[in-house]
């Protein structure tokens, strides 16, 4: 699932080319993962101007004139990508939209767990609030403070947790407890207060790192010009089993932990 770094990609992408842009219309070529479904979706959002395209957590916001919105999650595969006016559909596209600026732009998604979803300013903001900090913008020292409690639960339980601190998923969680040498199955409450600052300081690092690579892609994910993401070749344990590690050469750990698949190095984490 693409995470901070993914999204980040995307968001810049398409606020780049359609920020002050107004929709003309939408095509739907397969309905079902939008809300409100159908014409009345397409109805909702035709004619409307965005000011700005922005990110909270995994979300992208695609903010209007009229302070509405439009949300998408990119899930698993979902993917925005800008195409030609003379573009054909191919098979996982879900709809078109077309710009008074030029712009023609896809929602494809392969699996269709990805929804796009038109909300009021006050739906919106209730959306919003139930995500915890932002890692880039929030200091170390706070977020150390995001993931003291509960004690009992893992390291990668908290950072998987988008109520503790947004945006993290499988890929950055598993990357920033190898740099911090932490192993992500480590209870909160094994772990001190400089334990906390160091992850947190890997977090930041990390996925500052990665949005400059223009994220990982690991399995589906590729930005609005439909480009792989850089940072694959920088990790260091995710995707890795059995392979030696960069550091010390025990092989990679894979084990299931808070239902996912979660990679480690037992020599060099704690």
């Amino acid at each position: 699932m693409p995470e901070l770094p993914e999204v980040e990609t995307v968001r810049t992408q398409l606020d780049a080319q359609i920020r002050g842009a107004k929709i003309l219309d939408i095509q739907i070529w397969k309905s079902g993962r939008e809300k409100p479904v159908g014409d009345r979706f397409r109805n909702s959002l035709e004619g409307k101007k965005i000011i700005e395209i922005q990110r909270r957590a995994k979300l992208l916001v695609f903010r209007f004139e009229d302070g509405g919105a439009m949300t998408a999650h990119l899930k698993m595969t979902g993917r925005f990508v800008f195409v030609d006016a003379d573009y054909e559909p191919s098979k996982h596209d879900r709809m078109l939209f077309r710009f008074d600026n030029g712009a023609h732009l896809v929602w494809n998604d392969v699996r269709q767990f990805g929804f796009v979803q038109a909300v009021s300013e006050k739906e919106l903001e209730n959306i919003l609030s139930k995500y915890g900090p932002e890692p880039l913008e929030t200091s170390v020292e706070n977020l150390a403070v995001c993931i003291e409690h509960p004690k009992t639960r893992t390291i990668k339980a908290a950072l998987l947790n988008q109520e503790v601190i947004a945006g993290i998923g499988n890929i950055y969680a598993d990357e920033a407890c190898f740099r911090a040498g932490i192993r992500p199955t480590r209870r909160i409450g094994k772990m001190n207060h400089a334990d906390r600052l160091n992850l947190m300081r890997q977090v930041k690092e990390l996925l500052k790192e990665a949005v400059e690579q223009r994220g990982t892609s690991a399995n589906d994910y590729v930005d609005t010009e439909g480009k792989k993401g850089g940072f694959l070749s920088l990790l260091r344990v995710y995707g890795r089993a059995g392979e030696p590690c960069v550091n010390c050469k025990t092989p990679i750990k894979k084990i299931v932990l808070a239902q996912r698949g979660t990679h480690y190095c037992s020599g060099c984490q704690r």
